[in-house]
């Protein structure tokens, strides 16, 4: 009834209840990677089909049709993320935005809420239990039950809901000893009700409080506990990761807060995942659990195992106040390694039945731990060899390689003062004492000293001191001292953890046996924690050598003796290193001993640690960053951490800087160019046409200059008469105007050639006769064909016509009587061809003939014709 309530209730806000789904916040976080896994086993369980089916075969009437049947909804597990731009994870089906996830926790049947890590889930998680309790205060009234705290173990109703809340045991921060005369009894679960919360954890007690009210107010309809975790460690880390990288990056000292005798729970992160998995599987009728281990470990136990195992040996109790000044140490890690207390978890170990991950004490289990913290931060050492002829480069490269991967850097040349410098810094400290930063210690703080620890720190120092007696000595160390001292520091915790670079040794075969001999040591374990089997061929590969120690990099420098020689000469003088005789002998003496059969590179070759080879021919590459590249792409990228991670983020941002810079100034410059470019544009766009526009005045003055002949000449002959003449065309619009302009042209043309008077009467009268006068003849083409007659033969005309004049009859005289008649007929000849010219028919004036008697008979024809109506 519950159930199906809820499901109403959440199906009108539009959300969907389900008892199969499994909500965890921040998925992502240390806590939550690990709870995920465990519930996803639970998932991988329920998800999988029946295998089922019936035997028995059906036919006949016996045969019914399956009712359709809704798919059931799958297990599934959502929840919130750190990590905004993380896509997905393994068997998680879908993320919840955070300012959603109140409604999607209410659809879960399964809620695991974390509170011990982020402090902004505080609020989420007071914002869902107000509206929790305002939807089942909605629901049916759960039936009271007068007993409030029943401990036996229950299994929980499929369709109830579950929380489960992972607090902090700094909710007990401030509680005192139950027993004063006993301070060291432990807290158990039933002691929660005495618990008073440390003042930055108040709101942590309060949420637990709601959590276990709701759980005693509706037990019938939701199973609701608390489950207060201690300090977990193990994997990536947490709380105790300052420590571990510090440790593992060999810090010289690593800080003890006080005198590190407070009482710290603690639980593998493992272990605590296991125990929600036990939880939601069986759900217990409880109200609180401790999540802590049964071993008592204080803080001196976390840190000194740590130092000791994998880091220096050198410890610092410093005031507690200067955690703080500490940047990787921030409030919530101060709290927790201050903490002081003792707990017993009485139900994980007598009810539950908890099968831990390690019941040994942190400090046996910190080998384990730090392989887990290797390889879930991918740490993992590099040994560099670093090999070729003198002055090639060696030191340059090999001093690079150790600051870009922060790497240990070692050579026959330092190594004697390296280790000097170490044990004098050691000794001193050990005189100062671990403890010299701390008030002097009361009554009531002094403790006796672990008895067993003080014997090995002596035992340690006694060693120490001998050795750095040695060297203080004066003496210079022998060659075995040498070959001892570079194993000693190979072999070092600092060397083992980060890796080292070896500079320009071993020179020969012998160097080579000597300091990669397998001794008296012992070669560590594999980084992942199995060793394959051997081959066949590779079982007694490594019988004669320390493989910890052997390189996992061998880079063979190449250069010619030109090149060195040259390079020798381009070094400041006044370098004994870089005499000529000096640079001439080192030459020899290694091309000597690095011949084909006798070069050490052999040796690594025999190991199959096959050389790589770096030519090195450019005199300008002073700082080797050429061949740095090579060696930097078979190496890969460095490991991310502590010391090294802000000199890589240092370089990712100097290097992004620099890229934004060069790009700001790409395109400074490209605006620049464009700028440039449009105002070169413009002054060419501006000469040009300024040019353009005094070539156009020029150009127009010189045509106006040549057309000036023209447009007189046409202003004074042709406008005068052609204007009247195209205006009288428009005004008449006659049906040929092209026939009437020209007549008119020519009319009203004042310096045109006219035709005599006296002609053109004649020839109007001639075409009069002729039927021609309105035939379409053109008469001003007439004109124009005679208009070449000269003045002697107006005087002829005028003769003509005085003769027709005094002819009455209109006959004409005999050819040959009279000369003037005979010019009149050569003028009529004229006028005959021009009117051929006009195409028109009719009878010519003049007709060729064959003798002169014909020619004079037509001649007085035609002049009779002429003359006879005058």
């Amino acid at each position: 009834m519950a159930s199906s309530s809820t499901s109403t209730t959440l199906s009108e806000s539009g959300y969907i209840f389900s008892p199969k789904r499994y909500y965890i916040n921040n998925l992502d976080s240390y806590h939550g990677a690990y709870i995920v896994k465990e519930i996803s086993k639970i998932i991988a369980e329920k998800n999988v089909p029946s295998p089922k089916q019936s035997s028995r075969t059906l036919v006949g009437e016996d045969v019914q049709v399956p009712s359709f049947t809704p798919p059931e909804q799958p297990y599934e597990i959502i929840g919130t993320v750190t990590n905004p731009k993380l896509k997905s994870i393994d068997n998680v089906a879908r993320f919840v935005p955070k300012e959603e996830c109140v409604p999607q926790m209410l659809t879960c049947g399964t809620v695991i809420l974390d509170i011990s890590y982020d402090r902004d889930e505080l609020k989420v998680a007071m914002d869902y239990m107000n509206v929790l309790k305002e939807l089942i205060e909605k629901q049916k009234p759960p039936p009271k039950d007068d007993d409030d705290e029943p401990t036996a173990t229950t299994a929980v109703d499929t369709d109830k809901r579950i929380l489960i809340l992972i607090s902090t045991v700094m909710s007990w921060g401030s509680t005192k000893p139950m027993d004063p005369d006993n301070p060291d009894m432990p807290f158990i679960e039933l002691d929660f009700r005495k618990r008073k919360p440390h003042p930055n954890y108040k709101m942590h007690y309060d949420i637990e409080n709601e959590v276990i009210g709701v759980a005693r107010k509706y037990r019938s309809q939701i199973g609701a506990l608390v489950i207060a975790t201690g300090v977990t460690y193990g994997g990536r880390e947490d709380v105790l990761f300052y420590w571990f990288q510090k440790a593992w990056e060999c810090e010289p000292v690593l800080p003890i807060l006080g005198r590190g005798r407070n009482v710290i729970p603690l639980i593998n992160v493992l272990d605590l995942a296991k125990i929600v998995y036990n939880l939601v599987v069986d759900f217990p009728r409880k109200l609180y659990i401790l999540a802590v281990e049964q071993n008592v470990t204080k803080q001196r136990e976390i840190v000194k195992p740590l130092g000791r195992a994998i880091g220096s040996g050198m410890f610092k109790c410093i005031p507690p106040e200067d955690a703080f000044l500490i940047p990787e140490i921030d409030q919530r890690i101060f709290d927790l390694m201050t903490l002081n207390l003792n707990m017993e978890p009485t139900f994980i170990v007598e009810t539950m039945g908890l099968q831990w991950t390690s019941e040994l004490t942190f400090g046996e289990n910190v080998p384990t731990l730090m392989k887990q913290f290797k390889k879930e931060r991918t740490l993992k050492p590099f040994k560099i060899l670093v090999y070729g002829p003198p002055i090639v480069g060696k030191t340059t490269l090999a001093k690079l390689i150790c600051h870009n991967y922060g790497l240990v850097y070692i050579s026959p040349e330092t190594v004697a003062q390296d280790l000097l410098s170490d044990l004098a810094w050691r000794v001193n400290h050990w005189d100062v004492g671990e403890t010299a930063a701390l008030a002097p210690p009361t009554g009531e703080e002094e403790e006796p000293v672990d008895e067993d620890d003080d014997a090995e720190d002596e035992d340690a120092q006694a060693v120490v001191r001998q050795t750095l007696s040695i060297l203080q000595s004066g003496r210079a160390p022998t060659d075995e001292e040498i070959m001892g001292y570079l194993r000693q520091k190979m072999l070092s915790r600092d060397a083992i953890n980060r890796g080292w670079v070896l500079d320009g040794f071993p020179t020969n075969m012998a160097q080579c046996a000597a300091l990669f001999e397998k001794g008296e040591e012992q070669d560590s374990e594999s980084a992942d924690g199995a060793e394959h089997e051997p081959f066949d061929e590779d079982v007694d590969l490594y019988s004669t050598v320390l493989k910890k120690l052997l390189p996992d990099i061998v880079v063979s420098l190449e250069a010619t003796d030109e090149f060195l020689c040259d390079k020798a000469m381009r070094q400041p003088e006044g370098d004994p290193r870089f005499d000529e005789e000096t640079v001439l002998k080192r030459l020899n003496d290694f091309r000597f001993a690095d011949s084909r059969e006798t070069t050490p590179l052999n040796f690594f070759d025999e190991l199959d640690i096959h050389p790589l080879v770096v030519p090195v021919k450019e005199h300008q590459d002073y700082d080797m960053k050429l061949s740095y590249h090579n060696v930097e792409l078979r190496m890969g990228r460095p490991c991310r951490y502590g010391k090294l991670l802000g000199l890589i983020e240092a370089a990712e941002k100097k290097e992004k800087e620099e890229r934004k810079l060069r790009k700001a100034a790409e395109t400074k410059a490209l605006e620049a160019l464009e700028r440039s470019l449009k105002e070169e544009r413009e002054e060419k766009m501006e000469y040009w046409t300024e040019l353009y526009a005094l070539l156009r005045e020029e150009e127009e003055a010189a045509l106006a200059a040549a057309g000036e002949p023209m447009r007189n000449y046409l202003i004074h002959h042709i406008f005068p008469t052609l204007t009247p003449a195209l205006l009288e065309v428009a005004k008449l619009r006659p049906e040929d105007p092209v026939d009437f302009l020209g007549d008119n042209l020519i009319k009203l043309n004042p310096h045109a050639k006219k035709l005599d008077p006296k002609l053109r009467r004649l020839i109007e009268t001639f075409l009069s006769r002729q039927g021609a006068a309105n035939s379409g003849i053109n008469i001003c083409k007439i004109e124009k064909d005679v208009t070449h007659v000269t003045d002697k033969d107006k005087d002829d005309l005028e003769v003509a016509e005085q003769l027709f004049k005094l002819n009455p009859s209109g006959k004409m005289l005999e050819p040959g009587y009279n000369l003037q008649a005979e010019k009149l007929l050569g003028k009529i000849k004229i006028l005959d061809d021009a009117i051929k010219n006009l195409d028109i028919k009719i009878e010519p004036l003049f007709v060729e003939v064959e003798d002169t008697s014909q020619s004079s008979s037509a001649a007085a024809a035609i002049a009779n014709k002429l003359m006879g109506p005058l």
